[in-house]
């Protein structure tokens, strides 16, 4: 009986070493962008845009966003630290100053994809910014 129980107990062994050694740690999940699109939504145009993340120093530059058309660069992906931006551009030549401003977290975040930061101008008062994929 014994002989017959030594097996056994070396099956449960190694299946227990097996169970216990291929515990997985969860995987992180961290959201990424690797893109940012300054739409103008506006009537107007605008100059002079820049884009800073002052807390990393991090800037984009587009020098004219005629109405209803785009500017868009892309980069290395980076993972999202929540940092505050600050935009400012030229309008019917006055400057303009918006910030801190904050990216508008999506419902349901793809981590297996990089999303991109759009900032929408609708108007000289009303910017907002948010991930899209």
């Amino acid at each position: 009986m014994i002989k017959q129980l030594r097996p056994l107990n070396l099956l449960f062994s190694v299946v227990l070493i097996f169970l216990v050694g291929c515990s997985c740690a969860p995987v992180k999940k961290e959201l990424t962008f690797n893109a940012l699109i300054l739409d103008n939504q506006s009537r107007l145009e605008l100059r002079n845009v820049r884009i800073e993340a002052t807390k990393t120093g991090v800037f984009a530059y587009c020098g004219v966003i005629l109405i209803r058309t785009s500017c868009s660069t892309t980069f290395r992906a980076k993972l999202y630290q929540r940092n505050a931006v600050y935009i400012s551009w030229l309008s019917r030549g006055n400057e303009k100053v918006i910030g801190p401003l904050y990216v508008t977290l999506l419902e349901k975040i793809r981590y297996d994809l990089p999303a991109s930061i759009m900032v929408k101008f609708m108007s000289e008062n009303d910017v907002s910014a948010e991930f899209i994929y």
